[in-house]
């Protein structure tokens, strides 16, 4: 900071309110040639400075050094430039041109421009700084959420997949259930009835215990297949249903049996039942082509009530 202290002349002197300002390098000349004549012969003030110096290379070197925005130090020359003419000649205490024009004014522009600027500067890395460890705090935190929110989301979709073969499994079960319902009402009906006609299965192996019995209405039109007992061989619960005639098999069906060998099934043939001649149930291999081509369990003759 400059003051109005006159040029030296006794070296005696310790103007230690011109030695900040000589160190940031905002004296007048005249004022500065005066400071180093005094600093050539004054060890104290010369050592002042020197400490000066050091403290402020030890802070420029403690702040980190980012790069400063292009067009900064024009934005802040103009605005200095635009700062009120505070330090007028005019002001109480200071001569002005018109009353001494041999002593000008030390709080010049530039006294004042210069240690306001670097303020700024200083100030604006300093806010940069803050910011830039803020951001970074920040963008971890989100990451962090985004992860945490990924692990739920894959959970629910884990769970809503549960869910949905669970709900999947229950409507199989029940459709399995309406249609044993279903089969149970029929055979009752058809039982009931007083010329359903019983057809037995026999088992093609001898030493089988497996059985079946057929219940046909009177027409044909309509039948219960029942089955008890049936071994079922590895990988399969299921049986083809075929009539035969002629030679020649057409599939009516299939029926599944459960864990005890049960099973039942209503036919619908697209014909009387008595205008076949066999009823055969093969294993179910996934093969296609006619019956004799698989493994046959069980038959039985198709009579008509006429023919027994």
């Amino acid at each position: 900071m400059t003051t109005n202290n006159p040029p030296l002349q006794d070296p005696a002197e310790h103007p230690e309110d011109l030695l900040e300002s000589y160190a940031l390098g905002s004296l007048e000349e005249d004022e500065r040639d005066a400071l180093e004549a005094h600093l050539e012969s004054c060890l104290l003030c010369a050592g002042t400075v020197a400490d000066i110096d050091r403290v402020g290379l030890a802070l420029s070197e403690a702040v980190p050094q980012l790069a400063v925005p292009q067009g900064l130090r024009a934005r802040v020359m103009e605005s200095v430039e635009e700062l009120p003419q505070i330090f007028s000649p005019s002001v109480e205490g200071i001569p002005s041109e018109a009353d001494n024009n041999e002593h000008s004014t030390r709080f010049t522009f530039s006294s004042f421009a210069m240690p306001l600027a670097a303020t700024l500067v200083v100030g604006l890395l300093t806010a940069s700084l803050i910011m830039n460890v803020v951001t970074t705090s920040r963008l971890n935190t989100l990451q962090q959420e985004r992860v945490e929110t990924t692990s739920r989301l894959e959970q629910l979709e884990a769970g809503l997949t549960s869910a949905n073969t669970g709900v999947s499994q229950l409507a199989e079960e029940g459709r399995r259930a309406e249609s044993n319902l279903k089969q149970v009402m029929e055979t009752s009906y058809l039982m009931a009835r007083p010329f359903t006609q019983p057809l037995l299965l026999s088992p093609t192996d001898g030493n089988s215990q497996s059985e079946g019995v057929l219940l046909v209405t009177s027409d044909g039109s309509k039948a219960i297949l029942m089955l008890a007992n049936m071994e079922t061989p590895q990988n399969t619960q299921a049986f083809n249903v075929w009539l035969s005639r002629n030679g020649q098999h057409l599939p009516a069906g299939q029926i599944s049996v459960d864990s005890s060998g049960w099973g039942t099934m209503a036919l619908n043939p697209p014909e009387s039942l008595y205008g076949f001649d066999w009823m055969n149930l093969t294993v179910d291999k996934h093969q296609s082509g006619a019956g004799a081509g698989e493994e046959m369990v069980l038959q039985t003759r198709i009579l008509s009530p006429g023919d027994r």
